[in-house]
């Protein structure tokens, strides 16, 4: 798969909210996650961890109220999608999410992700 087939592939399943579709078809089992930003995930390892760390997440999520992801752009062997979300916490508040999320590819497969917000 090439670097634009990466890309293409994965602003479609982020955009349908196939999330666990993207670490299992895109990403390599020891692939990166790094946020330095994230007082509790600045910097997870592996497929299973960074599947951990979204359920973790999860369980403080009661909604998503939109969600925009943009198109990839590609640059060599990274992709960087801008990456929308308002979610409501199970407290009632609500949680924008306005980010870059730079991706590192090689040989068809993502290697890392890192959020920029």
């Amino acid at each position: 798969m090439t670097n634009q087939e990466v890309g293409n592939r994965l602003v479609s399943l982020l955009r349908d909210g196939k999330f666990n579709d993207v670490y299992d078809e895109l990403f390599h089992p020891d692939a990166e996650h790094i946020e330095p930003q994230s007082e509790h995930f600045a910097h997870v390892k592996g497929v299973a961890a960074i599947k951990a760390k979204d359920a973790a997440m999860q369980e403080n999520i009661a909604g998503v109220q939109g969600m925009e992801v943009g198109d990839a752009i590609i640059a060599k062997d990274y992709i960087a999608i801008p990456y929308k979300m308002t979610v409501e916490l199970k407290d009632g508040n609500q949680w924008p999410l306005d980010e870059v999320i730079v991706y590192k590819v090689q040989n068809g497969k993502i290697l890392s992700e890192q959020f920029f917000y």
